[in-house]
């Protein structure tokens, strides 16, 4: 090497070394005119545009150096670390792994190995890695900071917690440290302290892009503890220094949908997914599809979501939603890749979504316990000591279904006949706040009637915890706007779930599970995280006082004068393709009758009809019921002359209205919660035999109560008699079972 070339190379190094990386390539790029194929001087100009934030630049002249000398140490080294900021681990890794077996390999050498070794997902590998480097370099933070993310990745918090605080000491306001503090304070279900690590990033002027992070933690500690509007706060301050961080967008774009503002979340979630934040983004531009009504468009961006990132959360959702529109093809190829993930995967959606599928209750349990453990692992929350038992026993029930729902119809009069002497009552809502004479009734009803709705969930179990419950009874379950995450922070010594979701919890902070006798029979209580404990009857209470509206005529309903009229008004996603075959059998079976179904969205209207058609079936056989008001929708039922289940998801408050004005029906029971409801009710009724154990019994039966008159005229008086004279309807009994129970879970 000549003398102007040795003095270039050393001179260059002085000004890399003092920081100022572009002088440095200057000098290094005139050495180059003079020795072209110099290792060290093409070296030393990709470790110049490494160090200038250029990698794509640096990969060409290192590639060089590795042609002309393999075992280039610098060279090896600064390549890998070039790929590691293009975001290509398996590149940089093997550039890394040949530099750390060079003798006299330097421990940043193997620090970039381990943080490679990090991004691939070998978590052991990368953590010997990173003590190597820490034993070559005790005293190097940013080494002690990235074995610190590799031991937490680990599942050693408690390392990894020591290594961040030792890499603090040495560097006393290091962003990097403070956030992964943060991170594992979140990891921990501990948001106030992930806040407070997070602040400090921001507190050390860190650029833009430790700002950026700092406000994605602090919006994540937010979101814990159900504090939206502030994380939105965040994400648009971190969106504000970095406007192409899809993986803030995303986030952003879920918090706005929570929210209710949906114009702005689907603007955002649509830059994310084109940004490439992956799942998320779909799934919230999937879900503002489904709140607006666009049930098609929503199948297509699932769809496409699942093709590029192949995300188990999408597949789940799409089986769902295929479900949604009857689209039955489209809902078998999803299954088919949903049901083999079941044992093992927590990422598939809601355990409600596996409701409707053909799954046993060992298996329901199974994936709703992982679920939950990954949904609710990180919330923490002690019950508070039993309080001394007053004359009236506290009780408070949560749900956002104390309006016109389901629910609320089903529920309303067991609350107003609770005895006042004996219980003082509370009622949490966490839904929409409206004026309606039902939702009067449940004020009316509980002695607290206590708004939350826009209550973060910390603080809305702080309240509830304040006042001195003896028992908390969640109403929703894994329903559409459950608020579980105020039960899982313990405000309440003893906790209950009854009525809205037919299923295990698989929550360890809900105690009991109110059924009863039919729907969970002693063999099968080890499918229930739950103490199961029973009413005598049936589980689901019933309102005597529900208006029924005057029955419109057949024709004004869109039905035949003279045919014979099967309904069944559930919702769309509970009709599988196996029942409706069954039921295009049964019109076959029954000349001129007709299949009265709920109208759903549009899309699986037009499915219905289409798989009609497709069994042979002329499209006037089936006739669609718009939506209506309860007391209007009600009447119909006297317009029908046989309700039919579904199955395995079966009639829950569909099936106690159809004989609570009258109409006969049929059930299918099978062997979880959802497919034994209907069976409750019969039987509670006084109508067992009305309770089939198979699809041909099923069929059959309801084939025989079609063709036979005297025997349907016999099960429509013994309907009309259940009204009066059963267990089903007389609600002022089921209440002082139920208060019976509290009293007996509470002692």
């Amino acid at each position: 090497m000549s003398a102007s070339l040795n003095r270039k190379l050393r001179q260059a190094h002085e000004l890399l070394n003092a920081g100022d990386a572009a002088r440095a390539r200057a000098l290094v790029e005139l050495a180059l005119r003079e020795a072209p194929r110099n290792p060290d001087a093409l070296c030393l100009h990709g470790v110049c545009l490494v160090a200038e934030g250029r990698p794509r630049e640096a990969v060409p002249p290192l590639a060089r150096v590795l042609e002309i000398e393999p075992h280039h140490g610098a060279a090896l080294e600064h390549f890998g670390l070039a790929h590691l900021m293009l975001g290509e681990p398996a590149a940089a890794r093997g550039a890394l792994a040949s530099a750390a077996a060079l003798p006299g390999a330097p421990a940043s050498v193997h620090m970039r190995l381990g943080i490679a070794l990090i991004e691939l997902g070998r978590v052991g590998d990368a953590t010997a890695a990173l003590e190597r480097a820490r034993a070559m370099a005790p005293e190097d933070a940013d080494c002690l900071i990235n074995l610190g993310r590799a031991l937490a990745l680990a599942g050693n918090a408690t390392a990894a917690t020591a290594r961040l605080e030792e890499a603090l000491r040495l560097k006393p306001g290091h962003p990097d440290a403070a956030y992964n503090l943060g991170v594992l304070a979140l990891a921990r279900g501990e948001p106030e302290a992930a806040r407070r690590w997070f602040e400090r990033v921001l507190a050390a002027s860190p650029g833009a892009a430790d700002a950026a992070l700092a406000r994605e933690g602090l919006a994540s500690a937010a979101l814990a503890v159900g504090r939206t509007s502030e994380a939105i706060d965040h994400l648009r301050a971190a969106l504000a220094t970095q406007p192409d961080n899809a993986r803030a967008c995303a986030v952003l774009a879920g918090a706005l949908f929570d929210a209710g503002e949906l114009q702005e979340a689907e603007a955002c979630a649509r830059r994310a997914a084109e940004g490439g934040a992956g799942a998320p983004a779909f799934v919230t531009l999937a879900n503002v599809d489904l709140v607006s009504g666009r049930l098609d468009a929503a199948l297509a961006t699932i769809e496409a979501g699942y093709a590029r990132t192949r995300a188990e959360i999408l597949v789940g959702m799409l089986a769902y939603e295929s479900r949604q529109a009857c689209d039955w093809p489209r809902w078998h190829a999803a299954w088919t890749e949903v049901e083999p993930r079941l044992a093992r995967s927590t990422e598939l959606g809601s355990p409600f979504w596996l409701l409707c599928e053909p799954t046993t209750p060992a298996q329901q349990l199974d994936y709703t316990r992982r679920w939950a453990r990954e949904r609710f692992g990180a919330v923490k929350g002690e019950p508070p000591a039993a309080r001394a038992r007053g004359a009236r026993l506290r009780v408070g029930y949560l749900s956002s279904d104390f309006q016109e729902h389901a629910v609320g119809h089903l529920v309303v009069e067991a609350l107003e006949l609770h005895d006042r002497e004996r219980f003082e009552i509370f009622a949490y809502s966490h839904g929409p706040r409206e004026d309606t004479p039902l939702r009067l009734r449940f004020r009316a009803a509980c002695e607290h009637f206590v708004d939350i709705a826009r209550e973060a969930d910390e603080a809305a179990a702080r309240r509830i915890r304040e006042d001195g419950l003896d028992l908390l009874v969640d109403l929703k379950g894994y329903t559409v706007g459950d608020r579980l995450a105020i039960m899982a922070r313990r405000p309440c010594r003893v906790q209950a779930a009854w009525l809205g979701y037919p299923g295990t919890t698989g929550a360890a902070f809900i105690d009991y599970l109110i059924a009863d006798p039919v729907i969970v029979p002693p063999e099968l209580e080890g499918a229930y995280s739950e103490r199961v404990v029973r009413l005598p009857h049936c589980y689901q209470p019933n309102d005597r006082k529900r208006e029924v509206a005057a029955t419109a005529s057949r024709g004004d309903y869109g039905l035949p004068d003279d045919a014979f009229v099967f309904c069944c008004f559930n919702q769309a996603n509970k009709i599988s393709p196996e029942l409706f075959a069954a039921w295009m059998r049964l019109l076959g079976a029954v000349p001129g009758g007709v299949l009265w179904l709920l109208e759903g969205h549009s899309l699986a209207g037009a499915n219905l009809v289409a798989a009609a058609r497709a069994h042979g079936m002329a499209p006037e056989r089936i006739v669609l019921a718009p939506k209506l008001a309860n007391a209007r929708h009600l009447a119909r039922y006297r317009a029908a002359d046989l309700a039919l289940d579904t199955f395995p998801y079966t009639s829950h408050t569909t099936l106690s209205d159809a004989l609570w004005c009258g109409c006969p029906a049929i059930a299918l029971a099978g062997e979880t919660f959802a497919a034994r409801v209907s069976g409750s009710i019969l039987t509670a009724a006084g109508l067992p035999d009305l309770v089939t154990r198979s699809l041909e019994e099923y069929a059959a039966l309801a084939a025989a109560l079609a063709t036979q008159p005297a025997r349907l005229d016999s099960i429509r008086a013994r309907v009309a008699h259940a009204r009066e004279h059963s267990a089903l309807f007389d609600t002022e009994a089921l209440t002082r079972a139920l208060e019976a129970i509290y009293l007996r879970i509470t002692g």
